[in-house]
């Protein structure tokens, strides 16, 4: 899968949101009305019904990042959407999707508790307090996220930076400096699996949080949290992509403020003794 496949999803969200009209629009229109047919799709069909050209066809597939249409569509049906929908039984009601739901929350839950201790949210947390940089690469899909996390480690005095597409391509640039730290969030792993082979060179410390990531994706880290040990296991609902990412990084940030509070911040009353920071 090329690394424009995380992103797509963004951009045409972005192209639908902010352009009222245009040709952009058009397209971006038409291939998601017709996702669940994108195989049958060509330049003849959409030049037809959404009423453009062949040339603006081409230019929305660079737009995307792609070559060709015919490139756009192998990702389109590649695609990892945020619920995975591609894992979902189309046969399902929606009360018994709602009732599987329930027990692979109750599950899930069940499972993240059981792996993600105190102990181990102290050790992220201090992880994060002793490096002066710290960076938070993930796709688009999760992204939502860890904003809420990087706002609420900014309540707490620490700035970390957020890294993810520009335009449906990978994260342009990973911290080389020796304080800092680099986290990356991987819920299936092929995010990890498809980050550009010059970040393993980096000199930065590397932690992989993940549910399903192969003990081969892992070896390039210095370090990485399961949620799941279900190994390359499927998130048939995204549980762990909409709801275990959350739990767990709401948790952090909770440890994290109550152990390293900024020193005299009047939002937490009476300074508290700070860290020792590694230089």
């Amino acid at each position: 899968m090329s690394n424009h496949s995380f992103g797509l999803l963004n951009i045409i969200s972005s192209i639908i949101n902010e352009e009222r009209d245009g040709n952009d629009v058009a397209i971006a229109r038409y291939l998601i009305s017709n996702l669940r047919n994108s195989e049958a799709i060509n330049v003849s069909t959409i030049t037809e019904k959404a009423h453009v050209t062949r040339s603006a066809v081409r230019r929305f597939c660079n737009r995307l990042g792609y070559q060709s249409l015919s490139e756009l569509k192998n990702s389109f049906s590649q695609l990892v959407f945020p619920s995975d929908f591609r894992h979902r039984d189309p046969n399902l009601s929606f009360s018994e999707y709602r009732a599987e739901l329930d027990v692979r929350m109750m599950e899930m839950y069940a499972e993240v508790e059981s792996r993600i201790s105190d102990t181990l949210l102290d050790e992220l947390a201090n992880e994060i307090v002793q490096h002066r940089n710290v960076e938070l690469l993930c796709t688009n899909n999760v992204s939502g996220n860890l904003t809420r996390f990087q706002q609420e480690m900014f309540f707490a005095g620490k700035v970390i930076r957020l890294n993810t597409q520009e335009n449906g391509k990978p994260p342009m640039h990973v911290e080389t400096y020796h304080d800092s730290l680099v986290i990356v969030v991987s819920v299936s792993g092929m995010f990890a699996r498809e980050l550009d082979e010059r970040m393993w060179t980096r000199t930065a410390k590397k932690v992989l949080i993940t549910a399903f990531s192969s003990k081969d994706t892992a070896s390039h880290f210095d370090k990485a949290y399961y949620l799941s040990d279900r190994g390359n296991g499927i998130d048939e609902l995204g549980v762990y992509s909409k709801y275990a990412i959350t739990y767990l990084f709401d948790l952090l940030s909770s440890r994290y403020i109550t152990r390293y509070k900024t020193p005299g911040n009047p939002l937490f009353g009476p300074a508290v003794s700070w860290p020792e920071i590694i230089e």
